[in-house]
């Protein structure tokens, strides 16, 4: 008589929000519930709950929706969630900004509610609408935002940066905040 032990283990089905699509340097990504890295790799899947990092190096991530995140050297951010939904209600972003520079060009989540995306710095959060912007967290926490301009030199949308003791709303080419 045979006996069978059927083991079943859970499986974090987590779903691709993007990729990466540029790559100089190193880089790598670690998973949700995992000590395991990533070595960072041209096409490399990217899904919420990634903690990605650069050493010597520079990367960017296409986000479904063609939003595109650049991260310099020796940058960490962790993408805590991202839905893209054809219905702009549904759709939601949620960065989390540890240390580094970031550009974030937004794609179709340009379109939805401002308070469906949240971008985290350790001193700021940041509410974008159809923007380009920067945002620097230097050793000791602090945060540099930084609107860009569109190609012609206007105002490329408008970003709202939320602290503890006021609000800053950026609408101008290259008006910046420190926090």
């Amino acid at each position: 008589m045979r006996k069978w032990l059927l083991i079943f283990l859970p499986l974090a089905v987590q779903a691709q929000v993007g990729e990466i699509t540029e790559l100089r340097g190193i880089g790598e990504v670690v998973r949700q519930d995992t000590t395991d890295s990533l070595t960072a790799e041209l096409e490399l899947d990217i899904s919420s709950y990634d903690d990605v990092r650069t050493g010597n190096g520079r990367m960017a991530i296409s986000f479904l929706d063609d939003s595109v995140l650049r991260l310099t050297e020796h940058s960490k951010i962790v993408i805590d969630d991202f839905v893209f939904d054809p219905d702009p209600s549904k759709s939601r972003l949620a960065l989390n900004m540890a240390s580094g520079t970031a550009r974030f060009l937004t794609g179709a989540l340009g379109r939805i509610n401002k308070e469906n995306i949240s971008i985290r710095t350790p001193t700021a959060t940041i509410a974008i609408r159809g923007t380009d912007f920067t945002t620097t967290v230097d050793e000791i926490g602090r945060s540099l935002i930084i609107l860009l301009p569109n190609e012609d030199g206007s105002s490329s949308g408008e970003i709202t940066v939320e602290t503890a003791a006021s609000t800053v709303v950026l609408n101008q080419p290259f008006q910046a905040t420190m926090t």
